[in-house]
């Protein structure tokens, strides 16, 4: 598992859901770009992925972040929140770079 420490990790200018999610994904498919699972039979895809794409019918750019996280069967009848079964995808360590504005 990548461990953080919430005080000192996430970065101060992450003030939002959203921002959080795009961090958190970004982190992920920083410290995992090869590590990929089975989603269905003869389906396998990297874990943790995530970049910018540009939509030229709205000339926007856009940040698609994709994660498929294994989770344990008790989160069914475990009766505690479902992030709380998240399985790790490796144990590398976060990176300074995602620890600063």
């Amino acid at each position: 598992m990548t461990a953080i420490n919430v005080a000192t990790d996430i970065p101060s200018g992450i003030n939002t859901l959203e921002k959080l999610a795009a961090w958190a994904c970004l982190s992920l498919a920083n410290v995992n770009p090869t590590v990929e699972v089975i989603e269905g039979v003869g389906y396998v895809e990297r874990a943790a992925q995530a970049g910018p794409f540009f939509v030229p019918s709205e000339n926007k750019h856009r940040l698609l972040c994709r994660l498929s996280m294994q989770i344990s069967a008790d989160y069914q009848a475990g009766g505690a929140k479902t992030w709380s079964y998240v399985q790790e995808l490796s144990n590398t360590t976060l990176p300074a770079t995602f620890k600063t504005n």
